[in-house]
């Protein structure tokens, strides 16, 4: 079956954050395969601004899962890890958000792809330049690069330069 090739972006600031991306993207490789893994990257808060500050990468994982089963899937690996989140864009031990679903572009009650914030955020743009430069936006119609170079507000206080590839 045709594998889709989908940008999960991931974050966390409850607990031990790595613990935290590391037991979820362990879980999305059960979904899935997960061909490449960006660096870490820790960042101010977004939003609510009373938290610590977010751990937060991206991965491409390739899956035969459609939008709204993958979707559910994530859905119910937040509550296995216990997201808790209990203010909007507040604090959480873990986060997973489809940002890309190959070029598709998908709308369902409140499933919209590509993620419509995504391009204004740093902590998910930098983590996808990482691993997919040159992805082209299907709305935008903009390389994630020229994406990243527009951005005017600014999340990321430091880069990892180590990501998150695990043995599985």
């Amino acid at each position: 079956m045709f594998q889709t090739e989908t940008i999960i972006a991931l974050g966390s600031n409850v607990g031990n954050s790595i613990i935290n991306l590391r037991s979820a993207v362990r879980e999305l490789n059960k979904i899935g395969h997960i061909s490449k893994f960006a660096n870490i990257y820790i960042s101010s808060p977004y939003g609510y601004k009373y938290q610590s500050n977010f751990y937060n990468t991206a991965i491409i994982l390739k899956t035969n899962q459609q939008p709204l089963q993958l979707i559910n899937s994530i859905q119910k690996i937040e509550r296995k890890l216990k997201k808790n989140k209990r203010i909007v864009n507040g604090p959480r031990s873990i986060d997973i958000d489809i940002i890309f679903f190959g070029t598709s572009k998908f709308h369902y009650n409140n499933l919209i792809i590509p993620h419509p914030r995504a391009k204004e955020r740093d902590f998910v743009l930098y983590p996808i330049l990482d691993i997919k430069p040159f992805l082209l936006h299907p709305v935008e119609k903009k390389s994630i690069n020229q994406l990243s170079k527009e951005l005017t507000n600014k999340y990321i206080i430091k880069k990892n330069n180590w990501g998150i590839p695990f043995v599985f």
